[in-house]
Parts: structure tokens; sequence; C-alpha cells
């Protein structure tokens, strides 16, 4: 069974992981990502970087909680996330929180969500098109500095090439949240290795990457929705994958090239 995964990075020492967890018969309704096998950072380094915030509407008493990361994208006016993150939810739900190297951070700004675009195509069985826009109520005070948006890839990344992943994940699977900003640097995986990985799970709209054959490194539980980076460019969103850091199963995400051509019908850059 696959799970999303609700991304989170460790030290070097930690696991990174995103992804469903077979052994513990960890179904895909139940999102589950953290960096495992990471190195702390600073959102200075990373300052797309979001706590995406959620509280229940039946609890409007309780506080917001972090449930997934997110990138800021377009000058600051929206957030990409993992539409897992978000299915079956309101916009009164959400906070985003952004400038913040920690995940109960109350030192960044925090903005209200005012409309979620999910994929139409996203299916919560598989994770296909599994992708978000966040509408946000006021953009994010750009600086440069501790917020910044990142730019959409529009081209496909080589298999082979090192990735970054940050979040503030669970560091092993089941296990517990980092306070801290974490990230992992994996390569990039072909789909086609991928695909016989998942025996056959893996679609045009994913994107993988891990260390095959040595694991030890991945996103994992609280990670879901967070950013892959290569060269600067938003390339993938932590989306799904069996167990946390395995050597046999690849991190899973959304491949943002391949979801250009909606992101770009969604969002208004200019």
């Amino acid at each position: 069974m696959h799970a999303p995964l609700f991304i989170c990075l460790a030290t070097a020492l930690l696991l990174v992981s995103a992804w469903a967890h077979p052994a513990q018969q960890q179904d895909r309704s139940s999102p589950n990502g953290r960096i495992v096998g990471g190195y702390a950072t600073h959102v200075a380094v990373h300052p797309h970087q979001i706590s995406l915030r959620r509280k229940a509407i039946n609890s409007p008493q309780n506080a917001f909680t972090h449930i997934c990361g997110g990138s800021v994208i377009c000058g600051g006016k929206y957030v990409v996330t993992a539409a897992h993150c978000i299915i079956a939810s309101v916009p009164s739900q959400y906070k985003v929180v952004a400038g913040t190297s920690r995940r109960n951070g109350s030192d960044g700004v925090i903005v209200s969500v005012s409309e979620i675009i999910m994929h139409e195509k996203y299916n919560p069985g598989t994770y296909d098109h599994d992708i978000a826009v966040l509408v946000l109520s006021s953009p994010f005070p750009v600086n440069n500095f501790t917020i910044k948006a990142i730019e959409l890839a529009s081209e496909d990344v080589e298999a082979g090439s090192i990735s970054t992943i940050t979040g503030w994940g669970t560091t092993s699977s089941g296990g517990t949240a980092s306070d801290q900003l974490l990230a992992v640097d994996v390569p990039i995986v072909s789909n086609e290795v991928c695909n016989e990985d998942y025996a056959g799970l893996i679609t045009d709209s994913m994107l993988c990457a891990g260390v095959r054959g040595v694991g030890g490194k991945d996103a994992c539980q609280g990670d879901s929705g967070g950013p892959l980076i290569v060269d600067n460019k938003l390339h993938g969103v932590v989306s799904w994958g069996y167990g946390c850091a395995h050597p046999e199963y690849p991190g899973v995400y959304a491949r943002v090239s391949y979801l250009r051509e909606w992101l770009d019908s969604k969002v208004t850059c200019s």
C-alpha cells in the first residue's frame, strides 16, 4: 500500500522518506514523509520553503499545526504543494508560514489561504497528478533572503542529477518530526528504472529520487508537498513512496516539468 509524505529532513544520521510502509500495512490515505539521512539547514538557504499548517474545521479553538511543506512561487502570490495534503478541505483550515526554519516557529510571516486549486486529474488511489496550488489572501513580502519565490522547471531533469529535498518531517518512519528545517541530497532515478522498482505504478506525472541499493536518504512523514530542487529550480513535489529511505524504493514526487502547463494555466506570475 502507498502513503503520501509529509516531508521533514533530518541530520546526516537520519533517514529521509515520504512514502508508505508496507511492513506496517499503512495505506495511501495516510500521508507520511520526513527527511531521513539529511542535515540541518536554514530557511535563508531555501527561502522558497513554507510550512503548511491546518486545523480541523470542527475544532476552531485548536491551534494550527504543521502538516505539509510547500514552495513559494510567482513573486510570493501562490504556494505549490501536494494535492493529498489539501484534499477534502477548505481554505479557512489553513495558514501558510514562510521565512522560518522552525516547524513550530512564530518568527516567520503568516498568511491565510483564499483558494485551493487541486489538479482535476488527481487520483488519491494512485497519487497520479499529486499537485495543488494555494492562492494566498495576500502575497508574501519577498525579501530575497528568508522569503523568495522559486522558479518552476520547464524541462525534465536527467537521471543521476543531484537533487535537494527539504522539510520538517519525521526522521524515521513513524518517528518524531523535526522542529529544525532539514535537507537531504539524493540522485534522480529514471522513471523507467523506478517503474521497475514499483511494479508499474510510476506515471508520467511522477519523478523519482533516491539512492538505489543503498537507501538511508529520503523524505518521510511531514515532508509531503515540499520541494525537490535541482539547480535552483523546482522539479518535484514530495508525494509518496514505500516506507522511508529503503534501498529498494526511491522516493516519488510530482514532476513539475510535466505538470508545468497545468500550473501555468492556474497562476498569474506577472
